[in-house]
């Protein structure tokens, strides 16, 4: 019989596989528009933008390329591990819905992976604290805490017993 819980896991973590499959494709195939998109943040160039915000914090902006370019490479690197550790884990969940492996090692893989979420949420929440996106870019902000919320109730659902 199927385990509609199961079954959710593995839309959940199946979805999430695909979701972030497809930002390493997007990262990689527009590399350079995502380096000026991080640039835009590390630069803090939006602090000349009126109102303007003099702040002692401007001390810490990055305007080389080169660096913007390296911490998307960084990021992009942990997004791939990310995504194929989620794959794994929806492949895991998958053979727990046939009997091939235990419900509860399966949810031990997807909660392996949603940790490698949660990782790659506060990098990129850091890297923005750093530079202070919170104050000219605070979608951004809102947008990590929700991946955040989503990563934590990701691990409480797979995490529910199964029967």
């Amino acid at each position: 019989m199927l385990e509609p819980l199961l079954l959710s896991k593995l839309v959940l973590i199946g979805g999430l596989a695909v979701w972030l499959s497809i930002i390493v494709l997007n990262n990689a195939r527009n590399f350079a528009g995502g380096a000026a998109a991080i640039g835009l943040m590390m630069s803090m160039r939006l602090f000349e933008e009126p109102p303007a915000i003099e702040t002692p914090l401007l001390s810490r902006r990055v305007t080389s390329p080169s660096w913007h370019k390296a911490i998307l490479g960084l990021v992009l690197a942990i997004e791939i591990v990310v995504a194929l550790a989620l794959w794994a884990a929806a492949y895991a969940l998958l053979s727990a819905l046939n009997g091939s492996i235990a419900a509860a090692e399966a949810a031990n893989g997807a909660t392996f992976a949603l940790t490698g979420f949660l990782m790659l949420i506060f990098v990129m929440a850091w890297g923005g604290a750093w530079f202070a996106y919170y104050v000219k870019q605070e979608n951004a902000q809102i947008t990590h805490f929700v991946l955040l919320c989503v990563g934590l109730a990701a691990i409480i659902v797979v995490n529910l017993p199964v029967g």
